[in-house]
């Protein structure tokens, strides 16, 4: 069953947790809300996820540059501004300082676009940004580290696939090069970050690959990692949620066979296992985006275009060791403290909170040490946000609060 959240927002809450035990990750939402298609740009701002570009070109080539908001709460679609570049598929996508930043790609007529556009959620208006440096592609990947944008790999106009990688600072509207990536070159790979560290593998030219890489900032540097899963792959959907990265679905070279297999990546042990298969067709080319502890993802090929929409969601398939465990979570909305308070009879050892913001990043983590736990909430920023409650390596509590 699912987290009733109407329940959230009342001053004080009682929570059963076998209230949201389940053997189920995977939640179909309403279907995208613009067309079916492929070769998606997708990002999220705070409490709202960002489809839209892409192409279809199975019959005929037909090309978007409509963009759609997707509203977890309710549940529903609405159109905003058309992207201010223009028609275009395979571009990137990503957020930074509550901005939506969208550019590269591929045009209707074939040319390749090295430019940059930032969307503002408030005003609904797209700015054009400095041009990416390292000219035009399409295909390339893109992952943020405290607000700084990692930009690279993908097709460079004439066929040719690149390793170089570029740092965007948003704030200042500023580009600069870091080190190239040391592995093989290509196009249509997955990347994300998990805290203060990046995260880029899969893709190819003609063949998909299983190499996997960390970036770490601090030294500039990349080290290769565990292989992803047991196939080769490109065109694959990846994100990082709850502290953990998840890549799946893709083909195994271009227009290839189709995968829904799923794998999760731990960065503390270095090491990757199969979870659940995505439960729509399998396909390439789906897209992502993150929203507190949910990764939401759709859309993609198969030779036929989908415009289905699916909710990620690893904290409903909690323990059914804890079905008998219940805690109270007040005030909420908060100001200064929120209290956590278990039944007397509960054993906290090895449970550890984790709080997020809605963008999925961790901005507290704590081991529990008692029954009665208190949140210092006082510096943080006014809105959503959303605990999780981990004991030995699993999810046993999830819940959205409000700061005041």
């Amino acid at each position: 069953m699912r987290i009733d959240r109407r329940l959230i927002l009342s001053f004080f809450v009682f929570f059963s947790l076998n209230s949201i035990a389940s053997n189920e990750m995977w939640n179909q939402k309403s279907n995208f809300g613009g067309s079916a298609r492929h070769r998606s740009t997708a990002f999220s701002i705070g409490n709202k996820g960002y489809i839209g570009l892409g192409h279809i070109n199975a019959v005929s080539n037909v090309s978007y540059q409509d963009f759609w908001e997707y509203d977890p709460s309710t549940n529903t679609w609405t159109q905003i501004a058309d992207f201010g570049g223009g028609l275009r598929y395979h571009s990137i996508g990503f957020s930074a300082n509550g901005k939506g930043y969208v550019g590269l790609g591929r045009e209707e007529d074939g040319d390749y676009e090295n430019d940059l556009w930032e969307y503002d959620p408030l005003s609904n208006t797209w700015l054009q940004k400095t041009n990416f440096p390292g000219g035009d592609r399409r295909g390339s990947v893109v992952f943020v580290i405290d607000n700084i944008a990692y930009v690279g790999s993908g097709e460079v106009q004439g066929a040719a696939v690149s390793n170089e990688f570029f740092a965007y600072d948003a704030s200042i509207d500023f580009w600069y090069p870091i080190a190239a990536f040391p592995g093989l070159e290509r196009t249509s790979a997955v990347a994300f970050s998990i805290d203060d560290k990046g995260y880029f593998g899969t893709g190819g030219m003609a063949f998909g690959s299983t190499d996997f890489w960390e970036y770490n900032p601090t030294f500039n540097l990349w080290t290769q990692l565990a292989d992803v899963g047991t196939v080769p792959r490109m065109e694959a959907c990846g994100f990082a949620v709850n502290g953990k990265g998840y890549i799946g679905t893709g083909d195994d070279f271009s227009s290839g066979n189709n995968y829904a297999d799923f794998w999760e990546f731990d960065p503390l042990t270095g090491t990757w296992s199969q979870i659940q298969d995505f439960p729509g067709i399998a396909r390439r080319y789906m897209v992502s985006f993150v929203i507190g502890t949910k990764a939401f993802v759709g859309v993609g090929t198969n030779g036929t275009n989908f415009r289905d929409f699916w909710e990620f969601d690893k904290t409903l398939q909690i323990s059914s060791t804890e079905s008998e465990i219940s805690l109270l979570l007040y005030p909420n909305p908060c100001n200064d403290f929120i209290n956590v308070q278990f039944e007397e009879t509960f054993e906290v050892i090895e449970c550890t909170l984790i709080l997020y913001d809605m963008s999925g990043k961790a901005i507290l983590n704590e081991q529990l040490n008692s029954g009665n736990h208190i949140i210092n909430t006082s510096l943080l920023n006014k809105g959503m946000y959303e605990i999780v409650i981990v004991k030995k390596n699993e999810v046993i509590f999830s819940s959205q609060i409000l700061k005041n």
